[in-house]
């Protein structure tokens, strides 16, 4: 009798349990779809197309630069006009992967034409980049997206990144409701991008000296999140006859050692040539090739840290730098 009610009661203990998980995977789901549809709808409607064909229409730009924050901040329209006499645009910022350079090239051309040169800020993290839907969200693919619900125990915390910066888009467009006055200025947002000469930063995430032990970064494989559409990028720059130039900026001695497969990158890269006749590969994140352990050209990076970024007076020397490098494309017919 007794083996008899121990059992029950483990038999009720495991439904409860069971119960729970289901309860707890249901729950997580749900409020993991209501989510991706509160994102959906915060997205539409930002008018980009209108406001880009304005801006570019009648420019007529032979250059366009593409690339994340590295390029935003190392790689300056400023100084290659200066340089270069071309009419340049840029299109780099965080959260600008392969699949919105891919998409933003389509609209470019069919509001400015095709480009002579298109300049591509690649980083060693380009297959793990997934562009921002932030972004994403400026042209109207009409994409319904596939959600795997066994993809994760809990898909909540799988995609916390992605949450994380959902609610982070939330609080920048109330800021900026706060400042209507700035806002009305329609082309405020392309226009700093052209202008911006680096970041200024008071105090700088420099990871200076060695540390007995810090993260060694393998380079992610292709595809990655968003490799295709970097590929189908290439491919369209080929059949339109645009030189492309896959520029490696350069990072802070710590972070160069930190990304232990640099030569796997570049090769990587490299491999790109025997696919398209008029792409090339400029590599600047060597010792010979740019002071990488001037503390005073970068703003952060160090032993432990992939990501670097130039300083305001590391993105002048680089840029007047890859001016020189770059010139002879447009020479050519």
């Amino acid at each position: 009798m007794s083996s008899f009610t121990s059992n029950s009661k483990i038999s009720k203990y495991l439904v409860r349990v069971v119960l729970f998980l289901v309860f707890i995977f249901l729950f997580d789901r749900g409020l993991y779809y209501l989510l991706l549809k509160a994102e959906s709808e915060f997205y539409i409607g930002n008018k980009f197309e209108e406001k880009f064909s304005q801006f570019v229409s009648g420019k007529d730009y032979n250059t366009l630069i593409f690339g994340t924050s590295r390029t935003y901040d190392g790689i300056i329209p400023f100084y290659l006009q200066f340089f270069l006499k071309q009419r340049i645009y840029k299109d780099a910022f965080q959260g600008k992967g392969p699949k919105y350079n891919y998409y933003l090239y389509k609209m470019f051309k069919k509001y400015n034409g095709v480009p002579k040169v298109v300049i591509y800020g690649v980083d060693y993290f380009i297959y793990t980049i997934k562009s921002d839907p932030k972004w994403m969200s400026q042209f109207d693919l009409k994409e319904e997206e596939k959600v795997d619900l066994f993809s994760a125990p809990l898909l909540l915390l799988k995609n916390k990144k992605r949450i994380d910066n959902f609610q982070n888009n939330i609080l920048i467009r109330l800021q900026e409701q706060k400042s209507k006055e700035e806002n009305e200025e329609d082309f405020k947002d392309f226009v700093k991008v052209q202008e911006h000469k680096g970041a200024a930063i008071a105090n700088k995430k420099l990871i200076t000296k060695e540390p007995p032990e810090f993260l060694h970064q393998d380079f992610p494989v292709y595809p990655g999140e968003e490799g295709a559409y970097f590929v189908k990028l290439l491919e369209e720059l080929d059949r339109d006859g645009v030189t492309v130039l896959l520029i490696a900026l350069p990072d802070f001695v710590g972070s160069h050692v930190t990304n232990v497969q640099l030569d796997k990158f570049i090769a990587d890269l490299e491999a790109y040539r025997t696919r398209f006749k008029k792409l090339y590969v400029y590599n600047f994140n060597k010792f010979d090739k740019f002071p990488l352990w001037n503390e005073n050209y970068f703003n952060d990076g160090g032993y432990g840290m992939t990501n670097s970024h130039l300083s305001p007076e590391g993105a002048r020397l680089f840029s007047e730098m890859l001016a020189k490098e770059i010139k002879k494309h447009y020479a050519e017919e």
